[in-house]
This record gives structure tokens, sequence and C-alpha cells, in this order.
């Protein structure tokens, strides 16, 4: 077993990430006609069905994908997309600079940034089902809580439907703290990354930090598969060397989410100043991640650092954002993209998130490209309306709890705490739950004061 899956859906998994990296693997394989559409090499199809089903054939044929590597990327292949952080700073503009905000203000920020994330994580929880735009319509509408305004009702008599049942607490009626989740854990593991390394940690910090604090079961993809490879480091190399393969290494989810998701933190300490934000997650996310899973993580860091300063504006967050990932990257474009949508479609939310679908519409659920530029989209329609722009993010669909949590905490960290409504915070009762080794359960509040000391560091 490599981990995280099969050979065999490593193989199809590792297929799809190549092609969108920009590397000819069509040269190497065909299409199977078979009811999965697996990507089966050419010489394969021609053999017995029984033999796709045996490992050992599947990771004979995943080295032979990989080896499409050694070519390099299809010469029509648009876009630069470097994962080194000098040659990332070099092909970002770097060219927003924004007013700094008095200590007291900054505290105020913090306090919003920090519940703005854990009011909207549970906001969205109850609906991380998979569902798309039009399925969390057709629930909503049938508990008549269509368009969101609260927490979500955690049953449909009309449709027979339960939401997830572990995430009861996050329901209407039922929210009293804010219940585990991994987006959180994240944030918490980062604070104790911190506290624990200091800020100058470096990438097998990072996974330790990750082995010490966050069980196996509450990680997925990248993540989920380099913590499988640091329980596995040998003793024959140096670990730091064996770490720094991690991010490629059987890892076809190098593009995935958990750089966004981790980001907050790195925000919340480098109130305007972009660029050291971007720098401290790149150093985190590269762990497990290359090119716009990179990227994703940069780019939120920006937009929180961003949203930190005097008189922002969605405008200046979205700039501060893109002025440290490369201005020739997909994930550029995409977020580019979603502006220019938003603007053609009159403002219209729902046709922007429907162009979104179907562009980005084919990576899976907690990839970097399509959540972000959900993410995009809840920023621009809500235009820092706390209340709008979380309830945008949720109805948008898919990774909802994660898209919810991200908008939430940038909206709170331009906002501040007393501008949230409270019927977000108040039924949280200033606790959080967790499930990091080191923490556990705690108050938000407590969270806000450790975060704060590292602001005088950087």
């Amino acid at each position: 077993m490599p981990g995280y899956a099969t050979w065999k859906n490593l193989y199809k998994e590792e297929y799809f990430q190549l092609k969108e990296e920009g590397y000819p693997v069509d040269d190497f394989i065909e299409v199977s006609k078979e009811k999965e559409q697996l990507p089966f090499p050419k010489d394969l199809v021609e053999q017995e069905k029984e033999a796709y089903e045996e490992e050992a054939l599947w990771e004979k044929r995943y080295h032979q994908l990989w080896k499409v590597t050694e070519g390099g990327l299809r010469k029509d292949f648009p876009y630069e997309e470097p994962d080194s952080l000098d040659e990332i700073y070099q092909s970002a503009a770097l060219d927003q600079q924004y007013e700094m905000l008095s200590y007291k203000e900054y505290l105020e920020r913090l306090k919003g940034a920090w519940f703005g994330r854990c009011s909207a994580v549970i906001l969205g929880k109850p609906l991380e089902m998979g569902y798309d735009r039009k399925m969390v319509r057709k629930y909503l509408e049938s508990v008549d809580a269509y368009p969101l305004e609260y927490f979500v009702p955690e049953k449909s008599e009309k449709l027979d439907i339960v939401l997830r049942t572990d995430c009861i607490p996050s329901t209407r009626g039922n929210v009293h703290y804010v219940q585990p989740d991994d987006d959180i854990n994240y944030t918490i593991s980062s604070l104790l990354l911190a506290e624990e390394k200091g800020l100058d940690f470096t990438k097998l910090d990072v996974g330790m930090n990750l082995l010490d604090h966050i069980p196996y079961n509450w990680l997925w993809v990248a993540d989920n598969q380099c913590y499988y490879h640091m329980v596995n480091l040998t003793a024959d190399r140096p670990k730091e060397e064996q770490v720094e393969e991690f991010a490629r290494k059987l890892n076809p989810w190098r593009e995935c989410m958990d750089g966004q998701l981790k980001a907050d933190f790195w925000g919340y300490i480098c109130p305007g100043d972009p660029k050291n934000a971007s720098e401290f997650i790149y150093r985190q996310s590269s762990f497990s991640l290359v090119k716009n899973g990179i990227y994703g993580g940069m780019f939120i860091a920006g937009c929180i650092s961003a949203a930190m300063s005097r008189n922002p504006t969605v405008d200046k967050i979205l700039k501060g954002g893109l002025s440290v990932i490369p201005q020739k990257s997909r994930l550029y474009e995409a977020v580019t993209n979603v502006m220019k949508w938003y603007e053609q479609y009159g403002h219209d939310w729902i046709k922007t998130a429907d162009k979104i679908y179907e562009v980005y519409g084919h990576w899976y659920f907690a990839a970097t490209l399509n959540n972000l530029s959900f993410v995009t989209l809840a920023l621009l329609h809500g235009q820092l309306d706390y209340s709008k722009t979380i309830t945008t993010a949720v109805m948008i669909g898919t990774d909802t709890d994660c898209n919810s949590a991200t908008s939430g905490s940038i909206v709170g960290a331009a906002i501040g705490f007393d501008a949230i409504d409270k019927k977000w915070t108040a039924p949280l009762n200033n606790t959080v739950q967790s499930t990091v080794a080191g923490f556990r359960y705690g108050t938000i509040t407590d969270l806000v004061e450790r975060t704060s000391k590292f602001v005088k560091l950087v």
C-alpha cells in the first residue's frame, strides 16, 4: 500500500495531476473505454481485465507514468509555476503597500479574525457532503432556509435527508461551542508550531508538528500522505534530506487546498505585510505541496495580512494575495477570472459560481483552484459584510466549511470582532474544541492572546 491510496487509485490521481501540471501524459497513455474511464497504458489495455486489479502491476505502471516528468512540460503549456521561494517572488508583482494598524486596532482585528473563522467553519460544516451549488440550494429550500441567513437545520423531512450526524453540534439550535474541525486544527497547530519551534522552523519541524499534534485520520490528501511518509522515515539518510522529497513522493494531491487551510495564522501575525506572511506559509506548506498548492496558502496569507491594515477593501485584500504569487500561474489566472466574470455577469453570484463550476469543476473536492475561486467570489459578493460573505461561501457549495472559514477569517480580520453580528459569535460561548494534542479545548480569546504575542517578534 502506498499510503493514502491503492496503487490503482494513485495511478488514476497521478494521471490527472500530471496532465493539469502540463506534462504530455497523453503521449504515454490512452483513456480506457471501461466504465471507470481510467487512463490505462496502451499495452495494458490489451491484457486481461483481471490483471488490472493486481497492485504490483499498478505500482509498475505508476512508476512508468511518472517518467513523463523527465521530459519536462508540454511546449505549448502557457503557465510558469516555480516552486522555489526566490523564483516565486521573481514572478510575483510584490507591489502592494498597506498602512499599519495601532496595536489596539490590531488586537480588535485579530479577535475578529479568530472568531470570524470559528463561526464560519461551524456554519459550513454540516453541508460538507460534496454538494454543489444546486444541491445546497435544494436542501436549504426544503428546510425554508434559502437564502441562508443563519446556521443550517440538521435534517430535511421533505427530502428525507439527515446531514452529517457527526456535525449536529454545528446545526441550528445546537451550536454551543466550536466542535472539532480539521480547519481549526490547522490554525491551532500552526500556533503550536510557532510556540514550540519558533519562527525559524524547518520543513522537518513542520512534519514533526503533524506527528506530535494531529491524529492521522484528521488529515486528508497531501498532508495525510506526507504524514505516512513521516512515519516511514528511514535511518539510512538524514531526515532533513528525506522530507525534501515528500511533496512529490507518491503524492498526486500536491496541489490540494491544504496550504490555504494552514495560512490564517501567518496572516494574523503579519498585519499589513503580505510578503512576510507568504514566506511563513511557504515554509510550512512546501512540506507537502507544490506550485498552486503552495500559491494557495501564500495567496490567503497575503489576503489576511492585507485585511489587517487601515481602510481595507475587498479589492485591496485580493491584490494583497495576488501580489505574492506568480503572475503567470493557473491560480493567478483563476482569481482574476473570477473577478472578471463577476463584473461580466453584473455581480450575479449564481451565474459566476456556475461559470466557476464549468471551468474548474473537474478538480477534485479538496483542490486549490476550484475552492479558492469560490472564496474569491464570496469575498467579491460579500464586500466585507460578514454575514453575506460566509453565507455566500456556503451556498456556493463544494468544501463549504473550509471556504466559509477562510472567507470569514479574512472579513473578520478586515472589520474586527465588534462589527460581526453577535448571532454568529455568541452561541460559541468563547469555547473551542479540537483534536490537537497539546491543546484539545480552550477559549477563542486565549488563542487570540497567544497569537498576538508573535506580532512583535515578526
